[in-house]
């Protein structure tokens, strides 16, 4: 079985773009696949994920959480 991490609110966790505010929840599990850790966000009933390579893992000075849900929106061409 694979690892599963939850993160609880004793760190910062990603802020959602929809409603600015920390998501509900957030999970990792290291893939050997991929070779690489998968994360994934869940806030109003919404899942999204995202797959970070051991290599970029291991370059990084520093990896922090950033916007999740944070996708470009179409223009309304009534503004």
């Amino acid at each position: 079985m694979k690892e599963l991490v939850l993160y609880d609110l004793g760190i910062a966790l990603p802020t959602c773009a929809l409603c600015n505010k920390p998501v509900d929840r957030v999970e990792s599990m290291y893939l050997p696949d991929y070779d690489g850790k998968l994360f994934r966000v869940y806030c109003h009933g919404q899942m999204e994920q995202q797959i970070l390579g051991s290599f970029t893992m291991e370059d990084a000075k520093e990896i922090t959480f950033g916007k999740a849900f944070n996708a470009p929106r179409l223009e309304n061409k009534n503004d």
